[in-house]
């Protein structure tokens, strides 16, 4: 009566074994597309504050996307780099009254 139960676990671990060799999750590795880098910069940054993060979404309000590298000016303005409409790199600057600039 067990050697009937030992072939069964047998052929369900070649089966197993098998099914896995074949399959591309099983551990194989798939060929993947080469890394760019963005030239803004990484994509995750620190915690930023809640000033950094109202600053970033203002900029992002008026028009911007992929903002990085929030960070304060000694005169109270935010600068950043960020992509226009026509996906450019561009610094931009947020002044005191919340109006959005492009700098060069």
């Amino acid at each position: 009566m067990n050697r009937p139960l030992i072939v069964l676990a047998l052929v369900l671990a070649a089966a197993a074994t098998q099914a896995e060799a074949r399959s591309p999750i099983g551990g194989a590795t798939m060929p993947r597309d080469a890394l760019t880098a963005d030239p803004l910069g990484p994509r995750s940054e620190p915690t930023v504050t809640v000033a950094q993060a109202v600053a970033r979404t203002q900029i992002e309000k008026s028009g911007y996307s992929s903002v990085r590298g929030v960070s304060r000016g000694t005169d109270g303005t935010w600068h950043a780099v960020a992509r226009n409409a026509s996906n450019t790199p561009v610094a931009v600057v947020l002044d005191n009254q919340g109006k959005v600039a492009e700098t060069r």
